[in-house]
């Protein structure tokens, strides 16, 4: 039975002397600083906080008093300017407004537009004591009752011209006219809103619970706005404060209220303003963020609690797994030693060292398959996006020694495998391979070169190599050329790039190699391709196909002969490789040829795809780099396939036809039939039907009717009893002609022979 695993046994971080000492000393760097900063704020603070808001109330009061005052001067102002308006006031003594319609309108009108102007006018009037007494209010009204006579004439008793009145729980306003005769006749009065006078001292005192009033010189109450009890309790504590002006704070039914008073002179007397405010309301938003400051210190102490905890708990977990590693089964014994948790890691730190050696050793033999790895999605674009710095940084971890080296990448092309100085047969291009990396290497290695294996493919190689001189590469690719040479007799073609220092720009320069190849000499023999310089020597050969060839080997391989095909391609092969030049012209008029070959085959009702299966021709002329290795191709790949295939389709055919004559000879033998017969029957000539029967049959035409006519007249003599004469005429013989041809064939005359096997029992 399978041994279930161990489970690692938990070591509790409470036995350890590390966490307990951690865990306080993290807890007080946590929380002291924060105590320390919130009480700093809430003592010091609150206080100059509290005062910042009672003098920005103080200031407010002070604002809407001098609001209050502009509205009632100008109230006052337009007053006295109509009492000073001389054509409204000339005369008035003497006119008869009961008559004087149109004086009588006009001063109407004027109230009204009076009223209106001023919206703290509730109603104007005019009172006028002579010639006979009336008030306009501004509708006309004579008075005629005494005691409202005698209470409109004691307005004119004032030592003012214009002065405020109370009158029952109104306050108005009192200009005598004229203003400045010593006996008045009369007065313009106005009567003040209550609700305008409200609205405007309830921003005297904004809040809630808050309270304003306005009092005369008397200290009776003008205007007022706020709940009736209070404002007794108010004036009563106004009452008693010796200045004129000033602020207190006063207790009512549990609240502390702040008030501020002082005077304002309207019209030769004293008011007094009072504004109380709610202190609670006042300082709500200090109270609001002392609270808040609480709150957030009480937040911030479990806060801090936890974050330590948590901080604790996260510092300690990689000593609580590695003791977990460490201790194994031995944890009684490290709590019964009462060691610190780093002298008990310390004490087994010497086992994972030398795990970490054989770590470090593994890692080295996978730095080749990291680089391969890497230069593949380099080659790739995954580094796209990456930058020069991070792309250098990822090659030197790998193990790269860039510095001041600047990038080339070399393609390696080995040619010449077929040739008769190649130690290699056909069949080793991959031990070729191998055998240029081994040179390519040892050799780069003795010249201090960088030499990393980006692509192998076939009977090629592509390298990247990182050198500071550009010589010493050129020198290394002839010596390179010289040993591989040497070793195996084949040669070898050399496509240097341009130099870069930009690891970015590497996959291009690999892209240009790739292409740059075509470049080369379609022959075998050592080539170097150096990209850095110019090439106009491509421009000078021009398009070549040798159509005449061409022709000629189609002709060949339609008439199936291969020798002479394959002496032509060997021709044609050896012609593109001195005229078209460069690989990439070769390869063009390879494909043109190619091309024209597969029309011949489709021509003859083959499936080009059932010759290759399921190979890419193209991709393999791609691939040829000179000329014999392109002639064997040619007829190995294309040629020999194809014939191969004509001569298999054409036994078939042959043994179809070969069946329709023996057939025919079956069903008319008796008769006088021949060759030529058939050949008109089957719509061929008779040579080809008689060379396509022999190869099926191995006889001729003739011989193969005569021993069917042959077996028949056996038969015939053998199981019936009709005469020689009759037998000859049914198998198709005239019978003197019978007699012989029987006994020629038979080695007996056909009554011999009748007689032999009807003894024979």
């Amino acid at each position: 039975m399978k041994k279930q695993p161990q489970q690692k046994e938990r070591v509790s971080r409470w036995k350890g002397t590390y966490f307990k000492r951690n865990f306080v000393f993290i807890l007080l760097i946590a929380c002291i600083p924060g105590l320390l900063t919130g009480g700093a704020i809430y003592f010091l603070s609150i206080d100059k906080v509290e005062k910042e808001l009672q003098r920005s109330h103080e200031t407010q009061v002070a604002r809407e008093v001098s609001r209050m005052d502009e509205k009632l001067g100008v109230l006052e102002l337009a007053l006295t300017q109509m009492a000073y308006d001389s054509s409204l006031m000339n005369g008035l003594a003497e006119r008869d407004l009961e008559k004087d319609f149109t004086f009588s309108y006009q001063l109407t009108k004027k109230l009204f537009l009076l009223r209106d102007q001023q919206p703290l006018i509730e109603q104007a009037s005019i009172f006028l004591n002579s010639p006979r007494p009336l008030v306009l209010s501004p509708e006309y009204s004579a008075l005629t009752e005494q005691e409202a006579l005698r209470k409109y004439r004691s307005l004119l008793a004032s030592d003012h011209s214009i002065y405020w009145k109370r009158s029952g729980n109104q306050a108005m306003l009192i200009q005598l006219i004229p203003g400045a005769a010593e006996k008045p006749f009369g007065a313009i009065m106005l009567a003040v809103d209550p609700k305008e006078m409200e609205s405007i001292l309830q921003s005297l005192s904004p809040y809630p619970d808050g309270s304003a009033l306005l009092l005369d010189q008397n200290q009776e109450v003008l205007f007022h706005e706020g709940e009736k009890d209070f404002e007794k309790t108010l004036l009563q504590e106004i009452k008693k404060q010796p200045a004129e002006k000033g602020h207190f704070q006063m207790e009512w039914e549990g609240k502390v209220y702040s008030v501020s008073f002082g005077e304002m002179n309207r019209m030769h007397q004293q008011w007094t303003f009072v504004s109380a405010a709610p202190l609670s309301a006042i300082t709500a938003p200090m109270v609001f963020l002392s609270k808040v400051i609480i709150v957030m210190l009480v937040i911030c102490i479990g806060l801090a609690v936890c974050m330590t905890w948590y901080a604790s708990k996260k510092i300690y977990r990689p000593i609580q797994h590695l003791l977990g590693l460490f201790t194994g089964g031995e944890k009684k014994v490290w709590q019964a030693s009462g060691q610190d948790e780093f002298k008990w890691i310390e004490k087994r730190w010497q086992d994972l060292s030398l795990e970490s050696r054989k770590l470090q050793e593994q890692l080295l033999r996978q730095t080749p398959h990291m680089k391969k790895s890497f230069l593949q999605h380099l080659l790739q674009g995954d580094f796209y996006y990456d930058n020069e710095e991070s792309l250098r940084l990822r090659m030197e971890e790998a193990g790269w020694n860039i510095g001041g080296n600047v990038f080339h990448v070399l393609d390696l092309q080995v040619t010449g495998l077929r040739c008769e100085k190649s130690i290699f047969c056909c069949d080793d291009e991959q031990l070729a391979v191998f055998t240029l990396t081994n040179i390519a290497e040892e050799l780069a290695a003795k010249r201090v070169f960088q030499l990393s294996i980006l692509d192998i493919g076939r009977l090629s190689i592509t390298v990247l190599v990182m050198k500071t001189n550009s010589s010493d590469l050129k020198a290394y690719i002839t010596e390179l050329a010289r040993q591989f040479g040497d070793v195996t007799g084949l040669c070898l073609t050399s496509t240097l790039s341009s130099k870069t220092e930009r690891i970015t720009e590497i996959p291009s320069l690999f892209q240009n190699v790739k292409c740059g190849k075509s470049r080369r000499k379609f022959a075998n023999r050592d080539q170097v391709i150096d990209l850095q310089a110019d090439f106009p020597q491509d421009e000078q050969f021009a398009p070549y196909y040798p159509f005449e060839l061409e022709k000629q080997i189609v002709q060949a391989i339609r008439l199936e002969r291969k020798q002479e095909a394959q002496e032509l391609i060997d021709g044609c092969m050896k012609e593109l490789a001195e005229k078209a030049a460069i690989d990439r012209h070769v390869h063009s008029a390879l494909i043109q040829l190619f091309s024209r070959i597969q029309e011949d085959i489709l021509h003859s009702g083959l499936n080009p795809s059932e010759l290759f299966q399921h190979r890419n021709p193209f991709l393999d002329i791609s691939e040829l780099r000179e000329p014999n290795e392109a002639a064997a191709w040619l007829m190995d790949a294309v040629v020999t396939p194809y014939l191969s295939k004509l001569e298999g389709r054409k036994n078939r055919q042959q043994k179809q036809l070969a069946e329709r004559v023996i057939a025919m000879i079956h069903e008319q033998y008796m008769a006088d039939i021949s060759l030529e017969s058939c050949a008109d029957a089957l719509g061929m000539n008779s040579y080809t039907l008689s060379k396509a029967f022999k190869q099926v049959t191995g006889i001729n035409f003739i011989d193969y009717v005569t021993q069917i006519r042959i077996e028949k007249a056996k038969e015939l003599l053998v199981n019936t009893n009709k005469k020689i004469y009759d037998v000859s005429e049914e198998v198709g013989y005239r019978h003197n002609y019978f007699n012989r041809i029987f006994k020629k064939q038979v080695g007996m005359p056909p009554g011999v022979f009748r007689q032999m096997y009807q003894e024979t029992p």
